[in-house]
């Protein structure tokens, strides 16, 4: 059984990728800029796309051609293939209010027709904060380095919206789940199901790290919802938020070695 994991060198697709790749499955990768190698895959795990949402204001044709344009295109490899799709989708796009997040609301209605068109079986997971060992953005990540460096960290708003954060090897979990047939094609929630204020989690981050972390309050450069938080997640018993922070800073510190 041959699977592309698009992504592969980035956060999420990288550790799906080295999971895979570790326990011998036959694994292929694909990154922004790559040359795609003549091949049928079973299954297409795309998570190649530009990240940082803020910068899609900027940027808007950059990630339209590396976001839905892209999406579209490993969609028609799926389709001569008959290859099943995974795609990770956004709590954002609830209330797209970027070209990142219009660009994901817009990809899963393709990938939905494709579906209806073409029979094809699709997975539609949509992810809500991510983090874990390796990232190098997010609020998880960045508050930690903070904690750990002495830096000061920006907080966009009052703190107090709310978001819900899963740890990546959860996701990873899920991915494995799905490529041994434990869950049937369809679109699901990937979330701990657990709402988290910034402001609380600044404070859960200080208790972990047992260091203080300073901050400066801004006004949000794009306008994000209020409460943004997995309602139905297919994630069962994820980790606690306070045992995935720690992990964060142990590489981060490790990092440093």
């Amino acid at each position: 059984m041959k699977i592309l994991v698009t992504g592969h060198r980035g956060f999420i697709g990288g550790h799906i990728y080295n999971y895979l790749k570790s326990n011998n499955y036959e694994v292929y990768g694909y990154d922004l800029g790559d040359k795609l190698e003549d091949v049928k895959y079973y299954y297409i795990i795309h998570m190649a796309a530009r990240g940082l949402i803020r910068l899609s204001t900027k940027f808007p044709y950059e990630y339209y051609k590396d976001g839905l344009d892209l999406t579209i295109k490993f969609l028609e490899l799926a389709r001569k293939n008959n290859s099943k799709f995974i795609f990770p989708s956004s709590g954002s796009i609830q209330n797209p209010t970027n070209p990142y997040s219009l660009g994901k609301k817009n990809a899963v209605e393709w990938i939905k027709l494709y579906g209806k068109l073409y029979n094809m079986d699709y997975y539609v997971l949509k992810f809500y904060n991510i983090y874990g060992e390796n990232a190098k953005k997010g609020a998880v990540y960045l508050f930690t380095k903070a904690a750990l460096n002495g830096e000061t960290a920006t907080v966009y708003g009052d703190g107090t919206h709310i978001r819900d954060y899963l740890y990546v090897g959860d996701v990873v979990k899920l991915i494995y789940d799905i490529i041994n047939n434990k869950i049937v094609p369809g679109e699901y929630d990937v979330g701990s199901g657990t709402g988290t204020s910034v402001n609380d989690l600044i404070k859960l981050i200080e208790w972990v790290t047992n260091r203080h972390i300073e901050y400066v309050k801004k006004d949000y450069i794009v306008d994000e919802a209020d409460n943004l938080v997995a309602g139905n997640t297919v994630i069962k018993d994820p980790l606690p938020l306070s045992n995935g922070i720690e992990k964060v800073m142990k590489c981060i510190e490790s990092s440093k070695l």
